[in-house]
């Protein structure tokens, strides 16, 4: 069961993939992506062009405290030793502290994304709006199966999984005309084939 459930993802992966590609080909040649029956209320001149499920991280820092433990009893010997180990103890930790609040990408959780002519929307909480308007950046991966997006006032986002590349794509087509930004040249990827051991998707 549990095969046939890995089988069915990479099947997906595949199918993602050559969906993407063949989009590839279409705006290649002058075309842009095939709007659906819209599944939110959209605005005025809005098409909807695409669902998917995507693993979101953000780029952010965050607090982190960290707790010192300073106890000494006996000897003024032992009590001297007891200081220094623990504020060796405490000055690592403040270390460790600060590394995990400095800016880094942090998991958000997985949701539902809804693309369109104007914007990206995310189901966390509640749908969350990013308007193609505000996007300073766009950072394709289709080989690990994500994007980067750096939008006016917001976190960066991290979208990834089997069907980012294709929405990538779709993006770039309604921002540029084009399959991707701008003097971005994709890597090659290799054909992927569909077994019970391969994971559905690569390591992050």
């Amino acid at each position: 069961m549990a095969d046939n459930r890995q089988i069915q993802q990479q099947q997906e992966v595949v199918d993602a993939w050559h969906a993407m590609e063949h989009l590839v080909a279409h705006v290649e040649r002058g075309g842009l992506p095939a709007r659906v029956a819209p599944t939110i209320m959209c605005r005025r001149g809005e098409e909807q062009l695409g669902a998917l499920l995507t693993e979101t991280h953000v780029y952010c820092g965050a607090d982190v405290e960290y707790s010192s433990s300073m106890f000494a009893a006996g000897g003024l010997f032992f009590t001297a030793a007891t200081l220094a180990a623990s504020a060796a103890v405490n000055a690592n930790n403040r270390r460790k502290a600060e590394a995990a609040s400095r800016p880094q990408w942090r998991p958000w959780g997985q949701f539902p994304a809804i693309l369109t002519n104007q914007r990206l929307l995310l189901m966390t909480e509640q749908w969350t709006t990013y308007d193609f308007g505000a996007l300073l950046m766009i950072e394709p991966n289709p080989v690990n199966y994500s994007v980067s997006l750096h939008f006016e006032g917001a976190y960066p986002l991290s979208l990834r999984g089997p069907w980012v590349p294709w929405a990538t794509v779709v993006i770039c087509a309604t921002l540029f005309g084009q399959p991707w930004p701008p003097g971005y040249l994709p890597a090659q990827q290799p054909p992927v084939h569909v077994t019970a051991q391969q994971p559905a998707l690569p390591p992050r």
